[in-house]
């Protein structure tokens, strides 16, 4: 049988390094790539990062237990950082979208969607750092 509350701690790791990934690919584009042929990669990543977040939003949220006393202090921070990642991640890829299919040349909404991308692995990279915390400070799950 197939235990459930193992699903969210598959899934994390994926918008956490697709996140990463995908911000460090539109960095290089957007500072270093000037003049020269676009890849979009990390555009595409985000699209990914995206939809992992929400798989992993809806895992912690469906499938891990409850907790009481500290644990459950981190977990509430921990639930919330991944909600405002989510968020973000999902306004950024509006921004891209936008961009690519209304075919806007601005680099004004390319510039903003960077932004909530760059606000995006931040809050994710904390949402990461809680859960590791609940993990190895308090023994969750072992």
């Amino acid at each position: 049988m197939i235990d459930v509350t193992h699903f969210h701690p598959m899934l994390v790791h994926f918008p956490i390094a697709l996140a990463m990934l995908g911000f460090f690919f539109e960095a290089i584009e957007l500072f270093f790539m000037r003049g020269k042929q676009k890849r979009n990669c990390g555009e595409f990543i985000l699209y990914f990062a995206t939809l992992s977040a929400f798989a992993a939003l809806l895992s912690g949220e469906l499938f891990t237990s409850e907790f009481v006393g500290k644990p459950l202090e981190v977990k509430e921070l921990h639930a919330s950082f991944a909600l405002i990642s989510t968020i973000l991640l999902s306004i950024s890829c509006v921004f891209y979208l936008v961009h690519r299919f209304l075919r806007k040349e601005s680099k004004r909404i390319r510039t903003t969607g960077f932004i909530f991308y760059l606000l995006a692995t931040i809050s994710i990279s904390i949402t990461g750092y809680m859960g590791g915390n609940l993990v190895y400070s308090y023994m969750i799950g072992l």
